[in-house]
This record gives C-alpha cells, sequence and structure tokens, in this order.
C-alpha cells in the first residue's frame, strides 16, 4: 500500500494567528496548489480528509479531478488550541506559552488539547486507514495530524513529530511493499 500525506494548501488566515480548530479557508492561491498536486495521484486514488474548510476542499478538488471520493475521518483534524484560538502568538501571555513548550507533550493549552491526546486518536485514525482494501491512498489534513501519522507509520517516538516540517501543498509518501513502512520522499 502507498500512502500519500498532503498538508492543505496555504491557509487565508495570518500566520502570526494560532489556528489549530480555527476553521479557515484557502487562500486565493489555493487552484495553483491544488493542480500542482494532481500529477503525483493515479486516476481513482480513494481520499481521508480532515474536515476543515482548507482540507475539504483541498480533498473535493482532487477526488473531482481524480474521479475517486473523498471521505472525512473527524480523528485527523488539528490540535486544539483552546483560549489561543485566533489569537495572535505574541498576545498569548508568555508564561502560558512557555508552560506548554517546556511539557507540550501531555500539557494542553488552557482549554484545549494536549500533543499525546491528538496523537492518540490520530493512532485510531490510522488503524482504519490500514483497514483498508486499496493499494493507495490520499489523506489531506493540517500539519499536526499528518505529523502524527508520520511518526506512528515509521515507528518514531511520538514527541519527534514536532521537528517533522511539512509544506502547504506539500506531498509526503509512505510505502508499505516490503512488510514494514518506508519514507519514499517528503515535501514533493
Amino acid at each position: 500500500m502507498d500512502v500519500y500525506l498532503i498538508r492543505h494548501t496555504r491557509p487565508d488566515v495570518d500566520p502570526e494567528v494560532c489556528h489549530g480548530r480555527l476553521d479557515v479557508p484557502p487562500a486565493a492561491d489555493f487552484p495553483a496548489g491544488a493542480e500542482r498536486i494532481l500529477p503525483v495521484l493515479a486516476a481513482g486514488t480513494p481520499i481521508v480528509t480532515a474536515a476543515a474548510c482548507r482540507c475539504r476542499r483541498l480533498a473535493d478538488h482532487l477526488a473531482q479531478a481524480l474521479g475517486s471520493n473523498a471521505s472525512v475521518d473527524d480523528r485527523l483534524r488539528e490540535m486544539d488550541f483552546g483560549r489561543w484560538e485566533g489569537r495572535r502568538w505574541r498576545d498569548i501571555p508568555r508564561a502560558e506559552t512557555d508552560a506548554w513548550s517546556r511539557e507540550f507533550w501531555n500539557h494542553p493549552p488552557p482549554d484545549g488539547e494536549s500533543y499525546a491526546a491528538m496523537h492518540a486518536r490520530v493512532g485510531a485514525a490510522w488503524d482504519a486507514m490500514l483497514s483498508r482494501t486499496a493499494e493507495t491512498l490520499a489523506v489531506v489534513g493540517p500539519i499536526g495530524p499528518l505529523r502524527a501519522l508520520l511518526t506512528i507509520a515509521l515507528d518514531l517516538p511520538p514527541e519527534t513529530f514536532v521537528r517533522v516540517h511539512l509544506d502547504h501543498g506539500g506531498i509526503t509518501k509512505l510505502s508499505d511493499s516490503t512488510g514494514g513502512w518506508r519514507l519514499e520522499y517528503s515535501n514533493r
């Protein structure tokens, strides 16, 4: 099985604004980013997507062009940053972000979700994906869940996922043709 992890294209939000669960649409350059992805995927490739507008719009565009379908898996939603959602990072009290950055794995933002909780729900989504009979699968999502999928598939220590960089509109390919998951490429 080949799995293509596709990060949504650039969202229409100031990059200084915390936007985990905040449902922002894709930016105006969405069509060009979406078209750049199409040649990598075969016709009929099934797509699983997060429900966020920035993910769903890309997944629907790809599915229509490929003659396939896009199904939503809510477990692929981005981490919930709680009271920080929609705020500029510089406006969030430094004591809160410092406490979170020291223990981000188990310490959630105020009224939010920890990385550990997100990782666990994404793991359940991964298990469901592996039960599919498709030879290829495309997964469209935000960076947090895609990073978690990479660490799960490659059996990396879970906390290392914050070191993984994934470009907006970038494609990362995982392959399991030899009995173990292998990273074929990233950010194509």
